[in-house]
């Protein structure tokens, strides 16, 4: 299930046109979930969804509370611009995160730029359904008007901004993609225990022939999980356990891995 931010953001100045006539103003909007008291530089100013367009452009500490969790991060407020934050917490901090998303003038008329900082680093950025490349990046020109960022990474939500871009400004997004939270069933455990107390010594898994000529195992039941060797066709190894579409093998020297069990025969042990 993905991390689905889909706040329509029309990211616009206070006052674009730069006189100096115009008192120095910054704005900043702050949307959470689930709603969070708002500190902003250790004084509490509100609740979630939080907007104040009478801030004094400098940098400052933005603190959400909830009554399980927190989060802080000092943000600098540009002059002029509006600043939105939005975060969603998970039940600790590796399944919580969000965005920060401002503008920042980059003098270049004829072009609308983007800048892109990720948590974790080189994940794939996708602006209007067209791969861009891996985070950081920053692009010189994604043209002008309403777009729609993407940034995702393996194992974790991935995150939706709805933005828009203005000439002459350079949209800047600084984002952690939280962990994906792996439920594990109670039947599922259930079911593990049984069959690796009840998978007799005497059946070996007997390698089937592979496209390859050869087989991943790999440190878990799943095809994301990490690679640790490799087996050949015709080989055979101790079952140690199973699950719904994997078996656990034994390799030898106290090591163990699962393969994929459409690769894998059943086999009586001959002594």
């Amino acid at each position: 299930m993905r991390l689905k931010l889909t706040l329509l953001l029309i990211i616009s100045s206070i006052s674009l046109s730069g006189c100096s006539l115009v008192a120095r103003k910054s704005a900043i909007e702050i949307n959470s979930y689930p709603v969070a008291k708002v500190f902003l530089d250790g004084k509490e100013v509100g609740m979630t969804p939080y907007k104040n367009r009478s801030l004094s452009p400098k940098e400052v500490e933005v603190k959400l509370v909830t009554n399980d969790n927190e989060w802080s991060k000092k943000i600098k407020l540009q002059n002029n611009i509006s600043t939105v934050v939005d975060w969603e917490f998970g039940k600790d901090n590796q399944t919580s995160g969000g965005y920060v998303l401002y503008l920042e003038k980059t003098g270049d008329k004829n072009k609308a730029g983007i800048m892109i900082n990720t948590n974790p680093g080189k994940s794939t950025v996708v602006i209007d359904n067209e791969v861009k490349g891996l985070s950081p990046i920053r692009i010189s020109n994604i043209g002008e008007g309403d777009k729609h960022l993407t940034l995702s990474f393996p194992n974790h939500k991935a995150i939706d901004i709805f933005m828009k871009s203005v000439l002459e400004y350079q949209l800047v997004v600084d984002a952690v993609l939280p962990e994906e939270m792996v439920v594990v069933k109670e039947e599922e455990k259930n079911e593990d225990i049984i069959s690796e107390i009840s998978s007799p010594s005497t059946i070996n898994i007997k390698i089937k022939q592979t496209e390859t000529g050869w087989l991943r195992v790999r440190e878990a039941s799943s095809s994301a999980a990490k690679e640790i060797t490799k087996v050949y066709p015709e080989e055979s190894y101790p079952l140690v356990s199973e699950k719904k579409d994997w078996y656990e093998i034994d390799l030898g020297d106290g090591k163990k891995g699962w393969i994929s069990a459409s690769y894998g025969e059943k086999s009586e042990q001959t002594n």
